[in-house]
């Protein structure tokens, strides 16, 4: 294929359990013209291979092997290789409904000012069958501050943006795993995607988020420390969103602190609440408490389906909605909603200065 139009990036370390029902779910996008580019991020088991097979079976698809360096970096080698002006990541163990790629595009391809698409996902198991239905995703427009606040997407498989944008923000950033702290790459380049443009959602259920038992997301205080490296960045290098970052971090650390302190780890959970504390104001102890709040009431890894045990494929993409958020979350959206309108004003009058 000489032009595809998508570019599908998969990173994969040690993949081969669900490398191949990710592929078939690719394969069988209703959209034709796309590639696959798995990047074996020095995998030790049958991951290449299981690349190098579908490879061999279909043109679109290619592997690109290297030395173990991070989910950041093979996403960012995946981006650099991509031939089409549209990227898609997919995660190696996630799934896709098959008209994903294509309504995602058609969002992209007519409206400029977008700068990133998503849709809501269903969590799964390790078989593919649908544990838990999220409410249905509606943040929408001009949301930089709302997507600081709230990690909206809440996955690395629900997105496209085009290629060139990605590259202008910086891609994916590997200074978390760096820092010992991976897991929020994905967090931190939709926030500098939605400081670049807008953000338009599909509301229909595109996206099978697997949930297995060894996986990072399931580390709370280390996806907890990752969030907050992310929001150290954001307030240092995105000026214009550093209050929102930092009133975020707050309510991160709050709840760390707390985890560390239930488990008895003094020496972690002194020294985290007296650093929250420092310099705080009554909004952000409220704040805090709303958050802990809102996370207890979330947090459930694992709630029964409509129809407990029914593989993903099976459902209709607009099929058996959870609708709603926490009143706490509906309430902090809604206060940073005139920020983000500012922010879209600013920046359409910024652009029509230089043209």
């Amino acid at each position: 294929m000489l032009s595809p139009r998508v570019s599908v990036v998969i990173p994969a370390f040690n993949a081969a359990a669900t490398l191949a029902d990710t592929l078939d779910a690719v394969r069988d996008q209703s959209v034709a013209d796309l590639e696959v580019i798995v990047v074996d991020d020095g995998s030790t088991d049958d991951t290449r291979g299981i690349a190098l097979r579908y490879a061999s079976q279909d043109r679109r698809f290619r592997c690109i092997s290297v030395p173990n360096g991070g989910v950041a970096s093979a996403r960012n080698t995946g981006i650099a290789a991509a031939r089409a002006p549209y990227v898609a990541p997919l995660d190696a163990d996630d799934l896709w409904h098959p008209d994903k790629t294509a309504r995602q595009l058609a969002v992209l391809m007519a409206r400029a000012e977008v700068s990133m698409v998503y849709c809501s996902r269903r969590n799964v198991d390790a078989q593919g069958r649908v544990l838990k239905t999220i409410s249905k995703a509606t943040l929408s427009g001009w949301a930089c501050h709302r997507m600081t606040a709230f990690n909206a997407v809440g996955n690395g498989s629900a997105i496209m943006f085009r290629k060139a944008d990605a590259l202008r923000a910086g891609g994916y950033d590997t200074r978390l795993r760096q820092q010992g702290v991976q897991g929020s790459e994905d967090y931190l380049l939709q926030i500098r995607l939605a400081a670049m443009g807008q953000v338009a959602v599909d509301g229909d259920y595109l996206v099978g988020y697997r949930k297995s038992a060894n996986a990072m997301s399931n580390d709370d205080a280390g996806m907890l420390r990752s969030r907050m490296a992310a929001l150290r960045i954001v307030a240092d290098e995105l000026p214009e969103l550093a209050a929102t970052a930092r009133a975020t971090y707050k309510r991160c650390q709050f709840i760390l602190a707390l985890k560390h302190l239930a488990a008895g780890n003094w020496g972690k959970g002194l020294p985290q609440a007296a650093d929250w504390a420092r310099g705080i104001n009554p909004k952000l102890v409220g704040d805090s408490l709303g958050y802990l709040q809102h996370r207890r009431r979330t947090r459930d890894p694992v709630a029964i389906a409509s129809e407990p045990g029914r593989p993903f494929g099976t459902y209709r993409c607009n099929e058996a909605p959870e609708e709603g958020t926490s009143g706490y979350l509906e309430r902090m959206l809604a206060e940073l909603e005139p920020l983000d309108l500012a922010y879209g004003v600013g920046r359409a009058a910024a652009q029509s200065l230089t043209g």
